[in-house]
């Protein structure tokens, strides 16, 4: 299971509320400064849609995942299982 942990401050929040509006999605706070995205597929976000600035975008995975990422450009980014592929 793909998951990434945000790092709790505002200008990561587009990334929370987009996987809050995925059905296929949860997020968890830790209430350590962080919350959990996670999926049983693969978790797919695209810049645009979230509205994030390029610096945001290239940081979003400072607080750490655990998967693997099969494609991360300069608008959409998708994250799997490690071992497995889309």
């Amino acid at each position: 299971m793909p998951l990434i942990y945000v790092v709790d401050v505002p200008e990561f929040f587009p990334l929370v509320e987009s996987a809050r509006k995925r059905d296929d999605y949860r997020v968890t706070e830790t209430g350590k400064g962080y919350f959990v995205i996670e999926a049983t597929g693969s978790l797919q976000f695209s810049r645009k849609e979230m509205q994030l600035k390029p610096a945001l975008w290239y940081g979003m995975f400072t607080g750490g995942l655990e998967g693997e990422i099969t494609e991360w450009d300069r608008d959409t980014v998708t994250i799997v299982d490690i071992g497995k592929k889309p």
